[in-house]
């Protein structure tokens, strides 16, 4: 009698790994190409695929895992409860996850995730390294992510078009009439803080307002202490007629220090933030801010997840949240018109 085809005979005759097979047969995202191939030694092979498919897949956990760089920011907690109001009514409980900062710890730990003790992930790594694409793209169960999509990555994504809000931003301190605008922004080596800086680049331009390298300012994270150690050693952002951060916490510890030297936020100097989380309207003055729509990525990201795990051969889907601005006390016509 002939032997019977296994799962490690259909990976050696499509020339992929046995990782890449089990993704086929579970039904989780694999490059069209590697599923042709898997396919045909299946048909070739006379693998029974359904039996094996019984065999591999992992007991449901009913737990979607949801992992993030920080926790503690804010717009994360906002895009969780975006998360747990689609989850609420199902059989889903949601459990977080830190992926901390660097390439190699995020990519350690999506490696970590993808042993299979939750049914989905929605992940958002704040950099993308071909090492990080490569640990995405292992993954054996369904997996949003939350984000800039790194290259040739097979998952859903939610993401938001951060440039836009900060040609926003740079717009309504152009119009209430400011011409000397900074930037404060996290470090380069993130998502974030490269999109927000070229939308800064590119804002500023289109609006024909002059900037150098000195206008721009860069934290060593995305926290008000990073920003207020940043400018206790830098004193020169009082020069300014706007000060843009590219998000809330960086604009908190902006408005801590311009006030702690008696400059008036919101008549010597306007302060725009981005996230508009509920910090915004705790600062005083209120901050005007650029709202990425957290709670709504946290929706559809949930969403998209858990249409995922019912269709798992579908395309993945790719959708786009259109930031807006949100004007509060921070930025006033008076610090735009200042001589």
């Amino acid at each position: 009698m002939a032997q019977k085809a296994t799962i490690a005979m259909v990976a050696k005759h499509a020339g992929v790994s046995v990782a890449s097979v089990s993704r086929v047969i579970n039904g989780t995202l694999a490059r069209p190409a590697t599923e042709e191939k898997v396919r045909a030694a299946i048909a070739e092979l006379g693998f029974q695929p359904n039996s094996a498919a019984r065999a591999l897949k992992v007991r449901e956990s009913e737990q979607i895992c949801l992992s993030f760089a920080d926790i503690g920011n804010p717009a994360y907690l906002t895009i969780t409860q975006g998360i747990n109001s689609v989850l609420r009514d199902t059989k889903y409980r949601l459990i977080l996850s830190s992926s901390l900062g660097t390439a190699d710890e995020i990519h350690n730990h999506l490696q970590s995730l993808g042993r299979g003790y939750a049914d989905g992930l929605i992940i958002s790594p704040i950099t993308s390294t071909p090492e990080i694409a490569k640990a995405i793209n292992s993954l054996t169960v369904p997996t949003v992510l939350i984000g800039t999509l790194p290259k040739d990555v097979l998952v859903d994504n939610v993401y938001i078009d951060s440039a836009k809000g900060i040609e926003l931003a740079v717009a309504h301190l152009r119009e209430i009439g400011c011409k000397k605008i900074a930037l404060v922004n996290g470090p380069l080596s993130t998502n974030p803080g490269r999109r927000r800086h070229q939308g800064f680049v590119d804002a500023m331009n289109k609006v024909k307002l002059k900037y150098d390298d000195s206008s721009i300012y860069f934290a060593r994270d995305f926290t008000s202490q990073a920003a207020t150690e940043l400018l206790e050693k830098d004193k020169t952002l009082h020069r300014y007629d706007a000060v843009l951060c590219t998000n809330d916490l960086l604009a908190a510890g902006v408005i801590r220090n311009l006030q702690s030297r008696s400059v008036r936020v919101g008549e010597d100097i306007s302060v725009i933030g981005m996230d508009n989380t509920e910090l915004c309207t705790l600062l005083n003055p209120s901050l005007t801010s650029v709202d990425l729509r957290a709670e709504r990525r946290g929706q559809l990201a949930a969403e998209l997840l858990l249409e995922r795990i019912k269709n798992p051969l579908s395309a993945p889907r790719k959708i786009e949240v259109k930031p807006e601005l949100v004007i509060r006390e921070s930025t006033n016509m008076r610090a735009g018109t200042r001589k």
